[in-house]
């Protein structure tokens, strides 16, 4: 009797010790992955980018750790092709105006100047309570009092109220330019080319960010 006891308790504690080394692996490997990307500095909601790639790298996580055919090896080598797709994703994303676009999304003005745009709202899936709780908590009571407000891509609303004037728009983010910013504050991209000019800037990429405040462009060059 004791010889089955032992045997039985050997081999749960080898089960069990092997799930805690794919645990630990697991863990310090995801822990890797955050610090590589910074995903515990992000300053926003989650885009469905972030989703995707939480989604996915749980995915991963619950097969490594409940499937017993799987090795650490196959682990890091299922992580390392996923570090790599992200980075590619990811690089994309900040590097193009087309891959923002299409893997972060845009932000969207539903209202502008106190009108509603009800279609894009209702393509958006919204409805007007929605939008009347969200203007509610930030103590806005009616469309008269908005100028501007548009769904960030993380889904947050930003609103900005009439008679102000100290918010900004972003034209260059990290070289990279937003068209759609451009058009929204209605400058060309031969505006933007000549007041890049006039501060010896021959190229957006040069520029770590650019913004328009109080009708003037403001720039900051890369180190």
């Amino acid at each position: 009797m004791f010889g089955f006891f032992d045997k039985t308790f050997t081999e749960i504690l080898n089960l069990y010790g092997h799930f805690a080394i794919e645990l630990i692996c697991a863990f310090l490997i995801v822990m890797f992955f955050i610090k590589v990307f910074a995903m515990n500095y992000q300053l926003k909601q989650m885009t469905a980018l972030d989703l995707i790639i939480n989604f996915i790298l749980g995915a991963i996580l619950g097969g490594f750790i409940t499937n017993p055919t799987l090795t650490t090896l196959d682990f890091v080598v299922a992580m390392s092709f996923f570090i790599v797709l992200v980075y590619v994703v990811i690089l994309i994303s900040k590097k193009t105006e087309w891959g923002r676009r299409l893997l972060v999304g845009k932000p969207k003005v539903i209202i502008e100047n106190g009108k509603l745009d009800d279609e894009l709202v209702d393509r958006l899936n919204l409805n007007a309570q929605k939008i009347a709780i969200a203007l509610r908590q930030q103590k806005i009571y009616s469309l008269s009092q908005v100028k501007m407000a548009r769904i960030e891509p993380g889904g947050e609303l930003t609103v900005i109220k009439k008679g102000t004037q100290n918010y900004f728009i972003i034209i260059i983010d990290n070289g990279t330019v937003d068209w759609g910013a451009l058009e929204e504050i209605g400058k060309s991209k031969k505006w933007l080319k000549d007041q890049l000019v006039r501060q010896k800037i021959k190229s957006p990429t040069e520029v770590f960010i650019a913004q328009w405040h109080n009708n003037r462009l403001y720039v900051i060059r890369k180190s």
